[in-house]
């Protein structure tokens, strides 16, 4: 997809009209139509705008894949290209990524810069130390579309929310999977906010999914 129309199709997604993305970010219904013609290109500060209120990353908008592979450690050099993604630091925990200031930004409000960060660095903390009832390794993010169904596991500590979003799930296009109730995770956070799985343990072992 050329990056002229991810604007709109990340609007579309989020069912959002022109003119209502328009009064979000303060601009007139004729600049979103020139942005996602190509006709005119966002400064980053409406980019980051924009990302925010379609739900979707900054990579996604600019048309690069940014698709990580969620078990090997990122490259200190793709960390630019991650603004606002959360990562796991071995030696830190979480971070919240800030490209424009060259910075990893933790939640006690340390920041260490890129050129003196410890490795490894992850998209997700790594699979071992998460407590998660998908079964075997995750998906890889290109295997998921090729499957009718399935299993999303959520990047939270709140096992609340987990609970409430864990389950079956189906592909839904081409760029996100939605359950039953309307719930939907996005291939761009991939890694990041959730895992896919095959199957699932439940309290008598591996259980086989009611959606259908």
């Amino acid at each position: 997809m050329e990056p002229k129309n991810r604007i709109a199709a990340a609007r579309k997604d989020a069912g959002i009209s022109a003119r209502e993305l328009a009064e979000k970010l303060g601009v007139d219904a004729t600049t979103i139509s020139n942005w996602e013609n190509g006709r005119r290109q966002l400064t980053l500060e409406k980019l980051l705008q924009t990302a925010q209120v379609l739900d979707v990353s900054v990579t996604y908008l600019l048309g690069i894949d940014e698709r990580l592979d969620y078990v090997k450690p990122i490259e200190p050099a793709a960390l630019k290209m991650l603004h606002c993604t959360p990562v796991w630091t071995a030696s830190h925990g979480w971070a919240l990524v800030n490209s424009i200031r060259k910075v990893l930004v933790f939640s006690d409000r340390d920041e260490v810069p890129f050129e003196i960060l410890q490795k490894p660095v992850y998209a997700i903390q790594p699979i071992f130390s998460l407590s998660l009832r998908g079964v075997g390794a995750p998906l890889g993010v290109d295997d998921i579309l090729s499957y009718d169904k399935i299993w999303v596991e959520p990047i939270t500590a709140d096992l609340t929310l987990a609970s409430e979003l864990r389950g079956w799930y189906r592909p839904h296009g081409r760029r996100l999977v939605e359950n039953e109730f309307g719930h939907r995770f996005y291939l761009d956070t991939y890694g990041s906010k959730w895992l896919a799985f095959v199957n699932f343990i439940n309290e008598g072992g591996a259980g086989e999914g009611q959606y259908r």
